[in-house]
């Protein structure tokens, strides 16, 4: 039996990313993405995700170049097990994102307008 591991997600920048370069010259841009899910809570109320990442090298110089705040964008990639102390010579693990593809979906702004112009159609019928 093969595995896979593999993740793909979407979702809205929280803020505009920011490139650090690191001393060993590696760079990095950490970000966060809202996730709505498909389901509302028992109050009728949307529920958002906000999901940490790090991408690296290349792709953190393009998403610092062409996303902004409130952007869409699409990652994919895998996990990896990554072991924390968490004091007292205990352990935990958890899963690190490790991103492999970056791609920008759509500006803030061109969504807006793409929606207004969507309403505009569908009120002209």
């Amino acid at each position: 039996m093969s595995s896979i591991n593999k993740f793909c997600v979407m979702g809205r920048l929280v803020r505009d990313p920011e490139l650090k370069e690191l001393e060993n010259g590696n760079k990095v841009a950490n970000i966060s993405l809202a996730v709505d899910r498909d389901y509302k809570d028992k109050e009728g109320n949307k529920i958002t995700d906000f999901l940490n990442y790090s991408l690296w090298n290349k792709d953190a110089e393009r998403i610092c170049e062409f996303s902004k705040k409130g952007a869409i964008v699409c990652l994919e990639g895998s996990f990896g097990d990554k072991e924390i102390e968490i004091g007292d010579g205990k352990k935990i693990h958890t899963f690190n994102p490790i991103v492999e593809t970056y791609r920008h979906i759509a500006n803030a702004k061109n969504m807006d307008s793409e929606v207004e112009n969507t309403k505009e159609t569908e009120m002209e019928k």
